[in-house]
């Protein structure tokens, strides 16, 4: 491997695509592929009661128990929920040793872009943290920030039900 070749390699990052559809439009997302462990089309989504309305449910998942996040409703875009009837595909994300399901209408699948043509600040300053989005692909698609989000302390729901 030549010179030009790791330098283009160390510009640029694979990601995987995705649609979220509500009822007045879609939504495209792109995950680093670096932190997807498996994208997963699910038959049964149960409901979890006393959760944050981002929890969509849980799903088993190869025997592990996964919490599968509305991320649109986390990041604050949309304070509509996801029926669990409605989810057919999961991207499960991993770090470190928290794994959480990504509701997906559909896989749009996997790209190679180089990190100088991402548009950071393209969003309107909303509801949501900045440190969560990465920035727009050329295609508009939102990137996210998986480390950061898997990070903050809300997505770790620890409440007793008395």
């Amino acid at each position: 491997m030549n010179r030009y070749d790791s330098e283009e390699m160390a510009e640029s990052i694979e990601i995987i695509e995705f649609l979220l559809n509500n009822n007045k439009s879609s939504e495209k997302y792109a995950i680093e592929v670096l932190y997807v462990s498996e994208v997963h089309s699910v038959r049964k989504v149960t409901m979890l009661p006393c959760t944050p309305a981002f929890i969509i449910g849980i799903i088993n998942f190869r025997g592990k128990i996964i919490s599968v996040v509305d991320i649109r409703n986390f990041l604050g875009f949309s304070e509509e929920t996801i029926d669990v009837e409605n989810v057919k595909k999961v991207i499960v994300v991993k770090l470190n040793d928290i794994e959480i399901g990504i509701a997906a209408d559909a896989i749009l699948g996997c790209d190679k872009i180089c990190t100088s043509g991402i548009q950071k600040n393209a969003l309107p300053s909303i509801n949501f943290k900045n440190s969560h989005i990465k920035g727009l692909t050329k295609g508009r698609s939102i990137i996210l920030d998986i480390k950061n989000i898997m990070m903050d302390e809300k997505i770790i729901v620890n409440e007793e039900v008395v």
